[in-house]
């Protein structure tokens, strides 16, 4: 390989001077201007489960029987003459036939070139290598994807029609959803609503992290900057060295994660943020086959066996959903609230 540099005069943008005795072939900056964001991780930790067919099937146990009573120490539940302390009648209800199923999603991505432009690039290319940033770059586009639909796919877990090909998103599973009043301090709204859930004697499940777009958590910080006693932000460290910005509970200080993918929507004058409480260790990655994307090379100029166009042709596939166990007990939650746009 020379890696020699071409150049095609006859074209813009490259300078070009032909006049008189003067010929000028003008260079360009080798360094390709490239700030796209690239980072799309879901940013917490999540149960990774071998999915135990297709579908996947599960089952809840939403009740415990309440047959406790208090009675009279010398009868029981008989008399004084003849007393018994044997219990007449006993629930039996566990409301444990609650089967549900999930189906494994397919998300898949490619990338493919030609022989020539492959040597092209590798031969005369003064850029970076543009095939292996290129390459990256498939797996870039495949985060994106894959992180929007977990938050916002709109499929179904057990749905097997064409608009259930996509996750399940998380913010569609979620069934506790509240309105905040307009105006009001969403700090206090969130630590009201914790409160709340702890006051149940149903469900000890409490969310451990609270998620929302940057745009959501700016409002917030500026709410706490206008009362008469400035709070200063408060942070946690989740991994030793990694802190981020928390949130003080009566169950103690919450993580907060910033994501684009929790979108405020706007519509009729107003935007609506939502806030969005989790706890992580309920929300399994459902996968089959592999626990995280696969690679495949379907052809190869380095062995051309049916290749007559020494095609470069790979792709990259993923079986998964993700399944939020628990929506009824409180473990997650959404707030909204709205603001002029």
């Amino acid at each position: 390989m020379y890696n020699r540099k071409l150049y095609r005069a006859s074209e813009s943008p490259i300078n070009y001077v032909n006049q008189g005795h003067v010929m000028i072939i003008g260079d360009y900056d080798h360094v390709l201007k490239d700030y796209l964001k690239r980072d799309f991780a879901i940013d917490f930790k999540v149960n990774h489960v071998q999915a135990l067919g297709y579908p996947h099937v599960w089952n809840e146990q939403k009740a415990i029987p309440e047959n406790t009573k208090a009675v009279d120490p010398r009868a029981g539940f008989g008399t004084k003459e003849t007393p018994s302390y044997r219990p007449t009648t006993l629930n039996a209800n566990y409301d444990r036939d609650n089967w549900k199923q999930a189906f494994a999603r397919c998300y898949i991505t490619g990338i493919r070139y030609d022989f020539f432009d492959k040597k092209l690039e590798e031969t005369y290319g003064v850029m970076e290598d543009l095939i292996a940033k290129d390459y990256n770059d498939m797996f870039v586009d495949f985060s994106r994807k894959t992180a929007n639909d977990f938050w916002n796919g709109t499929g179904t877990l057990a749905g097997t029609t064409e608009n259930d090909l996509v996750y399940c998103g998380v913010l569609s599973q979620i069934t506790d959803k509240t309105a905040i009043v307009s105006g009001a301090n969403i700090a206090d709204a969130l630590t009201t609503k914790i409160t709340s859930l702890m006051t149940r004697l149903d469900y000890t499940n409490y969310p451990d992290v609270i998620c929302m777009n940057p745009a959501t958590y700016d409002i917030i910080m500026k709410q706490e900057q206008n009362r008469d006693i400035y709070s200063k932000p408060v942070d946690m460290e989740i991994i030793p060295g990694i802190s981020v910005p928390a949130f003080y509970t009566p169950m103690g200080k919450l993580p907060i994660v910033l994501t684009p993918f929790i979108k405020p929507v706007t519509g009729s004058g107003k935007t609506t943020h939502s806030i969005v409480a989790l706890n992580t260790s309920m929300i399994d990655k459902l996968y089959m086959f592999n626990d995280g994307p696969q690679t495949y090379e379907i052809a190869n100029p380095d062995n051309p066996l049916a290749n007559d166009r020494l095609l470069t042709d790979k792709f990259v596939m993923d079986f998964a959903n993700y399944i939020v166990h628990g929506a009824h007990t409180g473990a997650h939650f959404i707030m909204t609230y709205e603001v002029t746009a």
